[in-house]
């Protein structure tokens, strides 16, 4: 019998285990995926080597994206301790007020969620390695850091935006968003700040904490409404652990997929597969939002940039200058500039985001893929599409069906039209003109919004931020309460980003986060 079990330790889990043992009482993490002791985890620059389908993912795929080019995308979700702030790109960004203050009007008067509420929470989360102000800390647990140093590659990327128009904005953390500006990461003297790193390693030795990995829960147990206990499998033997209370922090595609499996979902489609009724709950699933991706490359004239750094002999070198000095092109994420902007309105809020990416990312370019070049990773921030997932049977080891519907809503392919076409202009600027050959992708013949928007359904893929699939609100209909109870049930609560009522205007690691110390702080009672 355990005070707290704590399902998944990921951006989320790892934060409030870590908090909740901490306060003194007796947690259990259950987490389905393994240790994170590989190196390249560690290491800033080995999120390259991990974003692929292996042991540190769940391997799902969205069903057929009729609204692109009917085919499937992988949708690989982390697996493991740390979860995805142990394989992330490290980006560290908060986002806009208004994404927070959307999640304020959600829950009207029934609780405190707008950017104002949520702001020391990041601010207590954060140890920043150059700012100290208004918005952000520099005595949390997670290290905040710029890049230890800046490409010739990006340096060129960053003069063109200003050359194109785009003030250069320092902290896109602050008080603005807009602009080009360094990177923020999570990672500091060369070495990777993930959540479980901040909040769960240092409390993993305290007797009153234990954690199961390789713990793939099943479902959960209720005793009337109340939940009772966690039924997991682990080494191929069925377990069962009770807690005073069960938090699920399993993540958007995941926390759903076991309130379903527990019978907590729509009606129709639990009765449809065998799943005995718990609480109708229609909009467990629904309302799923990720950041779509659009790229646009173009080859550079100089050996710049880090893609060569990465493979052969040049990454034997880079790895080996690694571990000996804690130096090289291996201590920093090769992610080191990106742009915030509005095609539509220069000094409006952003509604893209762009992230500069020294290599050209894709194997499919021909003779040009392995030679120097940059990416520039089209992001919208605000989409209006939402998908949804189910369960494709009652059987807790079938993949789940995901729909992303990325690009369902036209507006979203309008925004991600108007982006490219901004940033076509941004690459012929002198800075990135004379370093720069002809665009590779989408290709200079694609010039009309037909053939843009024919790439666009071709090679859009997902950002990995998938949330807003346990909906948080003060209607009945949504899944979790302002307290993040989930309704109908009790000493249940849902603590990841699928509570998100609106996806934010940033990477979601930090606002994971943030919301988690919230949600430590309403579990306790404070």
């Amino acid at each position: 019998m355990y005070d707290f079990i704590v399902v998944g330790s990921g951006s989320a889990g790892s934060l409030i285990a870590g908090k909740l043992a901490r306060s003194g009482a007796n947690v259990l993490v259950l987490e389905a995926g393994g240790a994170d002791s590989s190196m390249l985890i560690h290491m800033p620059a080995g999120f390259q080597k991990l974003l692929v389908k292996g042991k540190f993912q769940f391997p799902y795929e969205t069903v057929p994206q009729m609204q692109l080019d009917g085919r499937a995308r992988s949708l690989l979700v982390a697996k493991g301790v740390g979860g995805g702030s142990s394989l992330n790109a490290m980006c560290y960004v908060v986002g806009q007020p208004r994404d927070y203050d959307a999640w304020q009007a959600a829950v009207g008067q029934t609780g405190n969620w707008s950017y104002s509420d949520l702001l020391p929470y990041f601010r207590g989360n954060e140890a920043n390695d150059l700012f100290s102000d208004t918005y952000h800390g520099t005595n949390g647990p997670v290290r905040v850091s710029q890049p230890p140093r800046i490409n010739p590659l990006n340096q060129a990327a960053i003069r063109a935006f200003q050359q194109a128009g785009l003030p250069y904005n320092a902290d896109y953390n602050g008080a603005k968003q807009l602009g080009v500006s360094p990177v923020q990461s999570t990672f500091y003297n060369a070495r990777r700040y993930s959540s479980a790193v901040a909040f769960l390693h240092p409390e993993e030795r305290r007797p009153n904490i234990t954690i199961e990995t390789n713990a793939m829960v099943q479902r959960i147990i209720f005793d009337g409404d109340r939940a009772q206990s966690v039924e997991y499998i682990k080494g191929g033997r069925t377990y069962r652990a009770s807690a005073g209370e069960i938090v699920l922090s399993a993540g958007a595609l995941n926390s759903p997929r076991i309130l379903m499996l527990s019978g907590i979902g729509p009606e129709d489609d639990l009765k449809r597969h065998g799943i005995r009724i718990m609480h109708p709950s229609r909009e467990v699933g629904e309302n799923l939002q990720d950041h779509p991706q659009v790229p646009i490359m173009a080859q550079c004239r100089y050996d710049w940039g880090y893609f060569r750094d990465a493979h052969g002999l040049r990454m034997l070198v880079n790895g080996l200058r690694y571990l000996l000095f804690r130096d090289g092109p291996a201590s920093g994420s090769g992610i080191e500039s990106n742009s915030y902007f509005n095609p539509d309105d220069p000094s409006g809020d952003p509604t893209i985001q762009t992230f500069h990416n020294p290599a050209l990312l894709s194997e499919s370019l021909g003779e040009a893929a392995g030679k120097p070049g940059i990416t520039f990773v089209n992001v919208v921030l605000q989409p209006r599409s939402r998908g949804r997932m189910q369960l494709r049977d009652g059987d807790p080891k079938s993949m789940p069906l995901i729909n992303p519907n990325w690009f369902g809503d036209p507006a979203d392919m309008r925004k991600i039209i108007g982006g490219l076409r901004y940033i076509r202009n941004v690459m012929e600027q002198p800075a990135l003109k004379e370093v720069l050959l002809p665009e590779l992708a989408p290709g200079i013949e694609a010039r009309s919004d037909e053939a843009l928007s024919a790439y666009v359904r071709k090679a859009a893929t997902t950002m990995w931020h998938p949330v807003g699939t346990c909906r948080m609100g003060s209607d009945n209909d949504s899944v979790v309460d302002a307290d993040l109870r989930v309704r109908g049930t009790r000493n249940l609560r849902v603590v990841d980003a699928s509570i998100m009522p609106n996806i934010v205007s940033a990477n979601t690691n930090a606002p994971t986060m943030a919301l988690a110390s919230k949600g430590v702080d309403l579990i306790l009672g404070r």
